[in-house]
């Protein structure tokens, strides 16, 4: 009786055990999904920002205090307006660089009347040295003859040489003056230049979206005055996925709508085709150049167009529910589908292409027919036994 009352708690203890198993070894339930071929339409609907042909953020050359802005009517420039090229927008007080010219001109004069001087020397020491060249070849001739006394000599050959000297001063001061007139025209034409940036003039007709100057405020080369748009052209700039892209070539032309212009056209040409895809979409960039008459379009309209493929119709591609597509625990930079085998969950790599609405193009990695989860793959391990639910 006693080897009976202590093996009935060992097998009660050895049954929980492998209850407990069993309940430790429950396959996770999920969903799954078949891997499919889909066969891209072609031709699709896309939606562009209109953007400023070219926009330009223009700041003085110089410092100063401002002591104009343009005005229309009684008030300055502010964002929208629309100025023409050549206008003048603001301008800086100009005495100062007024007074830096006038400072280099006076330079330039003094250094002309050096080098007038110095040429009158020059023509005075040269004549004097002719002078005292012709005496010191006579006192050879009287010395060799010995017609000059020693002292007489040495005194027509230091004349001589003195005057060789001043010669060659007066040349130097030529060169010298010479140098400072360059120096005193460069001054000029830097000060002149200055005192030409004190304006600030609109390089092109455009619209103004931004002006960050104010009478009597200092501005410089380190603030932007004003910031300018050229809206005579726009940009409608959208992204499409890379089947898209590779029929995209600049010169074709497209037709785009805008919501807020109902029943109008505008019609243009592909400018540019990003060569790489944007890390994040992994779309391509393109931009579509428009006229823009009136000035109907504003920077920031949201534009529709439709794009068809003027060739065969597109290859079907291996698709996957977006849901599916996790990202890989290890590397965070690599995707993954979780693969359903024999019960068991299989992590595995994939390339992914564009994306189809809730579909997502794959590109290495799966088969069709093969059974991915499609929705909480993130949550099962990999190699975990799974039970497919409907």
């Amino acid at each position: 009786m006693k080897r009976t009352l202590i093996s009935i708690p060992f097998l009660l203890l050895a049954a929980c055990h492998r209850e407990g198993s069993k309940l430790e070894r429950a396959a996770t339930p999920v969903r799954v999904t078949p891997v499919e071929l889909y066969r891209p339409k072609g031709s699709g609907r896309y939606s562009a920002s209109i953007m400023p042909g070219r926009q330009v953020s223009l700041a003085f050359r110089v410092s100063g205090l401002v002591t104009e802005v343009h005005h229309i009517g009684s008030r300055g420039l502010e964002p929208g307006d629309i100025v023409a090229g050549g206008t003048v927008l603001a301008r800086l007080r100009e005495e100062d660089y007024r007074n830096s010219t006038a400072q280099a001109q006076s330079q330039l004069e003094a250094a002309r009347e050096a080098e007038k001087s110095a040429r009158a020397q020059l023509t005075q020491a040269q004549a004097s040295h002719a002078k005292a060249e012709a005496d010191f070849a006579r006192a050879r001739t009287l010395m060799a003859s010995q017609s000059m006394t020693r002292p007489d000599f040495d005194a027509a050959k230091a004349q001589f040489e003195v005057t060789g000297a001043q010669v060659e001063a007066a040349r130097a001061q030529i060169e010298s003056a010479a140098a400072q007139i360059h120096t005193a025209e460069a001054s000029i034409s830097s000060a002149r230049l200055n005192q030409g940036d004190t304006a600030l003039i609109a390089p092109f007709t455009a619209s103004v979206v931004q002006r960050n100057v104010e009478l009597g405020m200092m501005a410089g080369p380190s603030q932007a005055a004003f910031a300018l748009a050229d809206i005579q052209t726009v940009k409608a700039a959208f992204g499409v996925p890379d089947t898209v892209a590779v029929q995209l070539k600049p010169g074709r032309s497209i037709a785009v709508s805008v919501e807020a212009l109902p029943g109008r056209e505008f019609r243009g040409a592909v400018t540019a085709v990003a060569a790489v895809a944007d890390a994040e979409t992994r779309l391509f960039q393109v931009e579509i150049g428009l006229a823009n008459p009136g000035l109907a379009l504003k920077p920031g309209m949201i534009a529709s167009l439709t794009l068809s493929d003027p060739g065969a119709a597109p290859a079907p591609v291996t698709v996957v529910p977006v849901g599916s597509v996790v990202r890989g625990r290890d590397n965070p930079s690599d995707f993954m589908v979780m693969v359903v085998e024999n019960k068991m969950a299989t992590a595995r790599k994939v390339s992914l292409g564009p994306t189809f609405g809730d579909i997502l193009a794959v590109t290495t990695g799966v088969k069709p027919g093969e059974l991915v989860i499609r929705a909480g793959a993130s949550m099962v391990a990999n190699g975990e036994t799974v039970e497919v639910i409907p």
